[in-house]
């Protein structure tokens, strides 16, 4: 992941200095100019030769170098500028006393850079041979894997009985076309032990009476994939002279045609990444009503959907069938010892069902047959399964999904491995973190193609089975998890790339004074206190990152968490971007004044206010604040913060008037939660941009209602918040007023709403009906005492895009509506004991799921 992504990290830095920090640099914008050209330089080297990494000793030592250099490059910028705003905050008496000394220390920091640009220089100059250009088509290319280098031989199968019979009965039947039948599942399931079961049967061989097995791989080429299946038809020894792929396929149609006159033909194409070589054999097999199958194995369940409606899934091996193939595999076919019986099950279900692993694991078991070195190889599980040099490790076979990727996506994914195993990682945090450390980009104008950039690496991440994806109803992402079977396995190639360093007090707390492993840390939360009381100063840290170890919300932690003092840690990492501790209590605010890189910031702790100094943090994109107290004052100037997209707090905020605040405001805020009601007035929120896509307020709603008019003040700014497509209006306290009405501006302004939640604003269940004139409303949150009243009658053609409806409502009796009021609903939460029944209709949804009672709510 490292090299054309790290030095483009490198160009943020430059870029940023220049363009936006003129006044800091001075007389070295020279030097940085200099700097960016040579950077630029061997970053166009980088992306072009980004898909052609060799393995070689030389590319790696190459590389290492230009990682090494490019981080100096980072440090020694951002020291510059640190450098320069702290001398340009003090007055101006002690900027003359301090002056000689500010002299010195930018001289040095400008020798700095030139030093390092010489060293890109000579970097470039030195390596020739590593940096001549490499067309694509002279690469060496990635061979199809030949027939013999299947894992688990035909006769020691096991749990695959039921899956063989169910993939044949489909290969027998079916139609007189040309069908394709993929098997798809993650690495190691199994997909070429079940193919190759199913491709060896009799009753296969049988029906079908010129079986071709191919073995594909990651490569593309048609034509060496053509001349295996027409030697493997016509015998070794046949010589064919076909220019191309188009001649290759008209050899292989015409003799299956004429040789093939009463018979069936079925082709084998293993481990297929590719959909153009399905399309392609679908059209060679000629159509002739014979009934020709094509059986592939892949573990991109995109590609398997597009070649089949129907493909088939193949599943974990069971905890009984994980134990008989380790037992078969340990003691070729016979029966596991008494004494080994319970150890070997317990080893068993360490690998998850899955059946590479098992094979793994069961040479180590076979080695040595004792009780003692069974329970040692259980201890030290994964040195035996993950060998990254042994040919016959998990490793050699997983590592092809991830190799797959982009570099781009490399070094996203294993940024995930920063986040504990099992944890579920929201999606929005993923992708604020992401662009935070550089990793997507990072623009406020581009924050949309940003998220949709996430979404699509995700989406591939989903389709190799490297995460689990859940996703709300209407399908955008909600969360995701590291695949824990395969969480071992990247860890390993984290530790390679130097992604993050993970601290822990056990054996040893490791040094983290090597600038190029230790720039990400993370550490639990058991273990910060300890950390901190002996932190070493490590200017190079860019990340740190702290999650909880215990099993709970973030509530929790926070009023079990004893304070921690973090005044060390701004001052050991000086230049840190990223700072995510929520999980601990920390007293106060006041010691981050001079972190001037942030860029992400996720704390929590009894905080009043949220400091003006946080103005002064040019780069921050993201602010997440959790108090124990019962509101939070902004008094930083969040309006004129270029680059803050969000900020998110527990509990209501107090935001300032633009009026009061210095400098022209430029908010690029998308996601303002949770601001208190009065601060819902045009004179506050005037200085919020159209950009804002997600709202949230909660406080005295009652106060902030005008019980004369259907007006509700704040709405009428919202006339500017044209992308606005996520409200919530929550009252502290439930409302008392029968003269409440929803603001008529909801309606005019809010036209992009997909998303709605009330909670104790106490209207009228006729208000209700209204907000099906939302027109891009899909779900709806109607949580408890949202309106008042027994009786709902919907209109007709109303809510004709919802999806998600959910009511929390004790008075609720009489709800008079039918598939009509809400057409495309899917699914249904009700939480209203006293409602006398669901309307029939509605109770008829395919995929809705209803809930009555007190006892269950969403």
């Amino acid at each position: 992941m490292a090299n054309a992504l790290v030095v483009k990290l490198l160009l943020e830095s430059v870029f940023q200095l220049i363009n936006d920090k003129i006044v800091l640099i001075g007389g070295a914008k020279d030097e940085l100019d200099n700097l960016l050209q040579e950077i630029n330089t061997l970053k166009a080297f980088l992306q072009d030769n980004d898909q052609q990494e060799s393995n070689s000793n030389l590319w790696k030592i190459f590389v290492k170098i230009i990682r090494t250099q490019a981080h100096k490059a980072d440090d020694v910028i951002d020291k510059f500028v640190l450098e320069a705003k702290l001398h340009e905050e003090k007055n101006i008496w002690k900027k003359t006393l301090d002056l000689g000394r500010h002299i010195k220390r930018v001289n040095n920091l400008a020798k700095g850079i030139k030093d390092i640009r010489e060293k890109v220089k000579e970097i470039r100059q030195n390596n020739s041979q590593v940096l001549q250009p490499k067309p694509m088509l002279n690469l060496p290319k990635r061979l199809a894997r030949e027939p013999q280098d299947i894992f688990l031989e035909v006769k020691n199968i096991v749990g695959f009985t039921k899956e063989a019979n169910e993939v044949m009965e489909r290969l027998v039947g079916g139609t007189e076309e040309v069908e394709c039948i993929p098997i798809v599942g993650m690495t190691g399931l199994g997909k070429t032990t079940l193919a190759r079961k199913v491709w060896s049967d009799s009753q296969i061989t049988a029906e079908f009476s010129n079986n071709i097995w191919v073995s594909v791989g990651q490569s593309n080429e048609l034509k060496n994939i053509f001349f295996v299946i027409l030697k493997s038809s016509t015998g070794p020894n046949q010589e064919f002279r076909c220019n191309g792929e188009n001649e290759l396929a008209k050899v292989i149609a015409s003799f299956v045609t004429e040789q093939q006159q009463q018979h069936r033909c079925l082709i084998v194409l293993d481990d297929v990444w590719a959909s153009e070589l399905v399309d392609f054999f679908k059209n060679v097999l000629p159509e002739n009503k014979k009934g020709h199958r094509i059986l592939m194995t892949t573990r991109r369940r995109d590609l398997a959907s597009c070649a089949s409606e129907r493909p088939y899934h193949l599943k974990f091996l069971t905890g009984e069938d994980s134990f008989r193939l380790l037992e078969k595999r340990v003691f070729d076919n016979g029966r596991c010892r008494n004494d080994l019986v319970e150890l070997g099950k317990s080893i068993a279900s360490k690998c998850g069902g899955l059946p590479l692993a098992l094979v793994v694991i069961a040479r180590a078991l076979k080695v040595n047959q004792t009780v003692y070195e069974w329970k040692r190889i259980e201890n030290n599980f994964w040195q035996y399964v993950v060998k990254e040099n042994d040919t016959t490790s998990c490793w050699k076979i997983v590592e092809a999904s991830y190799e797959s990727l982009s570099s781009e996506m490399k070094a996203c994914f294993l940024y995930c491995l920063a986040f504990p195993k099992g944890y579920d990682i929201p999606f929005q945090m993923l992708v604020r973190l992401w662009m935070a450390e550089g990793l997507i980009e990072s623009s406020p104008k581009k924050f949309s193609s940003s998220k949709d950039k996430a979404e699509n690496y995700l989406m591939e991440f989903e389709n190799l089975d490297l995460v689990i994806v859940s996703r709300e109803i209407t399908g955008s992402i909600k969360r995701i998890k590291c695949n824990d079977i395969f969480y071992e396995f990247y860890k390993m190639e984290v530790t390679t790339e130097s992604v993050f360093q993970l601290l822990r007090l056990k054996p040893d707390l490791p040094s983290i004074n090597d600038p190029d492993t230790s720039r990400r840390l993370h550490i639990e939360s058991c273990d910060l206190s300890h950390f901190i009381s002996r932190i070493p100063s490590a200017e190079h840290v860019r990340s740190f990152l702290c999650f909880s170890s215990e099993d709970q919300d973030l509530d929790q932690q926070i009023k079990l968490s004893s304070d921690v003092d973090i005044q060390l840690i701004p001052k050991a990492f000086p230049l840190l971007r990223v700072l995510k501790i929520e999980s601990i209590n920390i007293p106060s605010l006041k010691n981050l004044n001079q972190l001037f890189h942030l860029r992400y910031i996720s704390i929590s702790g009894n905080f009043k206010e949220l400091p003006a100094f946080f103005s002064k943090f040019w780069s921050l994109q993201s602010i997440i604040i959790n108090t124990s107290q019962p509101t939070l004052n902004i008094k930083a100037n969040i309006w004129n913060m270029s680059k803050l997209t969000h900020l998110k707090t527990n509990k209501p905020s107090k935001l300032p008037l633009p009026s009061t605040q210095k400098g022209k405001g430029s908010s690029s805020l998308q996601t303002l939660s949770k601001i208190s009601p009065e601060t819902c007035n045009k004179d506050v929120l005037g200085g919020a941009s159209n950009s804002l896509k997600k709202l949230s307020i909660q406080g005295n709603i009652e106060d902030s209602l005008k019980t004369n008019s259907s007006t509700f003040e704040g709405f009428q700014t919202f006339q500017k918040f044209e992308s606005l497509e996520n409200l919530k209006l929550m009252s502290d306290a439930c409302c008392h007023s029968n003269a409440f009405q929803l603001p008529k501006a909801l309606f005019k302004f809010l036209l992009k709403l997909k998303k709605l939640t009330l909670s104790k604003t106490m209207f009228g269940w006729e208000e209700a009906t209204k907000l099906g004139q939302l027109p891009c409303l899909e779900i709806l949150k109607l949580e408890k005492e949202a309106f008042t009243g027994s009786i709902w009658k919907p209109e007709e053609g109303d809510f004709w895009k919802l999806q998600i409806l959910l009511i929390h409502n004790d008075e609720l009796q009489i709800w008079k509506a039918s598939r009509y009021h809400f057409p495309e609903l899917r699914v249904l939460v009700l939480k209203c004991p006293n409602l006398g029944s669901v309307p029939a209709e509605l109770s008829q949804f395919q995929q809705q799921s209803i809930i009555t009672g007190p006892e269950n709510m969403l």
